[in-house]
C-alpha cells in the first residue's frame, strides 16, 4: 500500500490483531486483491448498510476491500471534450496503489438471482457516500447491487475538521483504506466491477457467493452520474466492460479527465465548475438508460438526443432531485415547502426494463419529454399549465390528478441549506382549487385509478408498486368532501 506516517502504520497492524478485519484474500482480476468479508469497528456494520431485515427477503450484506494499483486515463494528444461525447481516450502507463471498499447486497441463492449485477458508483456530493439498497425497491427483486467507494471523498472526507468520510466514521474499520485521488476513480471503478463480474476468479475468494453472474450494470446518481458520464464516453471505449448503463437525476455534466490530475477533492461538492453539458456518445454498442427528475431539465435540456436503439432518456414531471414525505413536508427545516413527488417508482420501472433489454433485447418504450424551450441569455424555460405544473413527461398518477403545484427546483428560507434547490417545490392546493377539480372523493379516486392503470399499462410503474401507491392516495382523499 501507500507510504503512511509511522504512528498511522503501527495503527494498522494493530488493529489488525486485535480483531479479524478481514477473511482470507483473493484476487480479483488485473492484480486486484479482495479481502473480507469485512467485520469489526466500532459501528460494528458497513457504512450505508441497508437498515432492513434482508435475511427475511433471500438477501445478506458483505463489506470487502479492494485493493491493487490504478491509472488515470487522459484524452489523446490534440483532441478534446466536444459535446457529442465522441472522445478519443487513452489509459496512462504510470499507476499508483489503492485500497478501497466494497459493498455487496446480493440474493444468498442462485434460484432467488436473476444475473444482473447493478454497480453503484456512490454519491460524494455531501461530504460522505450516499447509496444503498431501500426496502421494497427493484434491487431485492433479484438484482445484486455493488456500491463502489470509487472517489477520495468518500474515503477521506473533505479536509477540515468536518470531514465526515469513512474514515472519519469509523476509524477502526476503515484506517487502511487509501485513495489516491479522483484522477484514478474510474480504473478502480473497472476493477471493482471486474471483482463482481462474470469473469472473476469465482473459485477463489467471491464477494458474489458463487451466483452465476451474466451481465452487469453500471449506475449513478447525481454528482456520480456526471462521473458515470464521463466513464461512458471516455473509459467503456477503452475497457469495454459493462453491459449497460443507468445515470440517473443526471445533469448531463461529465468531469474532464485533466479536472483530477492533481489528486484531489474535486468532483465532491455537486458543483459544475464550469462544465459544459455534454451528450452521450452514440457508438458505444451498449444501451444507455437515463432517468431523471424535473430538477434537472434546464441543465440537461442542451444535452437532449434523440432515443435509439441502444437510448433512452426519460423525465418525470413535477418530481425534484430530493424528496420528502408528504406528511413531512411542511415541517422539513431550511427548504421552502419541499416536494414531496418522487422520481423512484420510475427509476424502479426503468432498471426492470434495462434487465429485460440486455436479456430479452426488447428496448424500453419512449415516453414524452418535459416540455422546455431555450430562453435567449439565459436558461431553459419550463412551458407550464395554469396550476404551475410542468407539461409533457412522464406524469404520474399523484401528478396527472394533482392536488398540490410542483416543481424540480426548490428554494431556502433564510439560513437554509445551499442544497435546497434540489428538494423541489410542492404547494398543496386550496379546499377552493380541488372543488374546481373534483366534485369528491370518489371522483379524485376514479380519475386517480385510471391513471394509475395507464402508468402501469405504458411501463413507468411496476405493477407490484401500484396497491402502495393506490392505499396512499386513498388515506388522502379522505380530506375531499362528497
Amino acid at each position: 500500500m501507500m507510504k503512511r506516517t509511522n504512528s498511522r502504520v503501527l495503527m494498522t497492524l494493530i488493529l489488525g490483531m486485535c480483531f479479524a478485519l478481514l477473511a482470507v484474500p483473493g484476487w480479483a482480476g488485473q492484480g486486484a486483491k479482495l479481502m473480507g468479508p469485512v467485520a469489526g469497528g466500532s459501528q460494528g456494520a458497513p457504512f450505508a448498510a441497508p437498515a432492513f431485515d434482508l435475511e427475511s427477503q433471500g438477501y445478506v450484506a458483505e463489506e470487502y476491500f479492494l485493493e491493487g494499483e490504478a491509472s488515470a486515463y487522459r484524452l489523446a494528444e490534440g483532441t478534446e471534450h466536444t459535446a457529442d461525447g465522441r472522445w478519443k481516450t487513452e489509459r496512462e502507463t504510470a499507476s499508483v496503489p489503492y485500497r478501497t471498499r466494497i459493498l455487496v447486497v446480493r440474493p444468498t441463492e442462485e434460484s432467488r438471482f436473476n444475473g444482473t449485477v447493478v454497480v453503484h458508483w456512490q454519491n460524494v456530493t455531501a461530504g460522505y457516500e450516499l447509496g444503498s439498497v431501500a426496502e421494497g425497491s427493484e434491487y431485492l427483486r433479484g438484482y445484486a447491487w455493488v456500491g463502489v467507494s470509487a472517489q477520495t471523498v468518500g474515503v477521506n472526507g473533505f479536509p477540515g475538521p468536518d470531514a465526515a468520510g469513512l474514515m472519519q466514521w469509523d476509524p477502526e474499520r476503515y484506517d487502511s483504506l487509501e485513495h489516491p485521488g479522483d484522477a484514478y476513480s474510474y480504473d478502480i471503478y473497472t476493477q471493482a466491477a471486474r471483482a463482481v463480474g462474470r469473469e472473476r476468479d469465482a473459485a477463489g475468494l467471491d464477494p458474489m457467493g458463487g451466483l452465476d453472474v451474466e451481465r452487469i450494470i453500471a449506475a449513478g446518481a447525481s454528482q456520480s452520474a456526471g462521473r458515470l458520464r464521463t466513464y461512458i464516453n471516455g473509459v467503456h471505449p477503452v475497457e469495454k466492460l459493462f453491459d449497460g448503463f443507468m445515470p440517473y437525476i443526471d445533469f448531463a455534466s461529465p468531469v474532464p479527465f485533466a479536472a483530477d490530475q492533481g489528486g484531489g477533492q474535486q468532483g465532491g461538492r455537486g458543483g459544475r465548475g464550469g462544465r459544459v453539458a455534454s451528450g452521450i456518445r452514440t457508438d458505444l454498442g451498449v444501451p444507455v438508460f437515463v432517468v431523471n427528475s424535473e430538477t434537472e431539465t434546464p441543465r440537461y435540456f442542451p444535452a437532449r438526443q434523440a432515443d435509439t436503439d441502444t437510448y433512452r432518456f426519460w423525465e418525470v414531471s413535477g418530481t425534484s432531485h430530493v424528496s420528502v414525505a408528504r406528511a413531512a413536508a411542511a415541517t422539513t427545516q431550511g427548504m421552502d415547502h419541499p416536494n414531496w413527488l418522487s422520481y423512484t417508482p420510475v427509476y424502479n420501472a426503468a432498471l426492470r426494463h434495462m434487465h429485460v433489454w440486455l436479456t430479452e433485447g426488447k428496448a424500453p418504450p419512449v415516453m414524452p419529454l418535459i416540455e422546455a424551450k431555450a430562453v435567449a441569455g439565459g436558461p431553459p424555460e419550463i412551458l407550464r399549465d395554469e396550476r404551475g405544473n410542468a407539461r409533457g413527461g412522464i406524469q404520474m398518477p399523484a401528478f396527472a390528478v394533482p392536488s398540490a403545484e410542483h416543481r424540480g427546483s426548490g428554494t431556502a428560507v433564510q439560513g437554509g441549506s445551499r442544497f435546497a434547490f434540489l428538494y423541489g417545490y410542492a404547494r398543496e392546493f386550496t379546499s377552493e382549487e380541488l372543488a374546481e377539480l373534483y366534485s369528491g372523493r370518489d371522483d379524485f379516486l376514479k380519475k386517480y385509478d385510471a391513471e394509475l392503470a395507464e402508468a402501469v399499462a405504458s411501463g413507468v410503474l411496476l405493477e407490484e408498486e401500484a396497491p402502495e401507491m393506490r392505499t396512499t392516495a386513498e388515506e388522502w382523499s379522505s380530506k375531499l368532501a362528497g
